[in-house]
């Protein structure tokens, strides 16, 4: 019976703590990778193309990262519709395909956009990762809000220019 008495307060305990700790929204420790609702999707670049880019760039390649089974980073192009409700941004967005010549030919003439990953924090805002790719490189994680007429996204830079940052794959 005395072994029962001391051991009740910490199972009380116990079961207390992971009941408050089940209520709390988090923000997922492993972000889910880029899904295939075009809503999501062109929420989270206009967000990125008015955050990080801004009038910064007359013209931004867009891709969606995708990861191989073998752990390599291949780009993927957005859908169609995707791109055409990207049309009327103050940069000309191009899919990264398109990109991919110029590139061979005369080099880097235009950054990169790439989208990383989106998850749901709550029924109102996105968190987005994301990777812009230029003469310098930058990582952003960005709070979204999910409705254009709430407040603008919240980016910042989570890293700068890491090692291979500028190859593009």
């Amino acid at each position: 019976m005395n072994r029962l008495r001391s051991f009740a307060p910490a199972l009380l305990f116990l079961v207390l703590t992971s009941a408050c700790a089940a209520q709390r929204p988090r923000t997922p420790m492993m972000m889910a990778a880029v899904g295939g609702d075009d809503a999501v999707v062109v929420t989270a670049f206009r967000a990125l193309l008015d955050e990080v880019i801004g009038d910064s760039a007359d013209r931004v390649c867009v891709s969606i990262a995708r990861t191989t089974s073998d752990g390599a980073l291949l780009d993927a192009d957005p859908s169609t519709s995707v791109l055409q409700s990207l049309r009327g941004r103050s940069a000309t967005v191009l899919p990264r395909s398109a990109c991919v010549a110029d590139e061979r030919n005369f080099g880097n003439p235009r950054g990169l956009l790439r989208l990383r990953d989106v998850a749901a924090v709550d029924e109102h805002t996105l968190i987005v990762h994301a990777e812009a790719i230029g003469d310098h490189s930058a990582r952003y994680e960005c709070l979204v809000p999910r409705s254009p007429r709430a407040a603008h996204a919240r980016c910042r830079i989570t890293d700068r220019d890491w090692p291979g940052s500028q190859s593009r794959g």
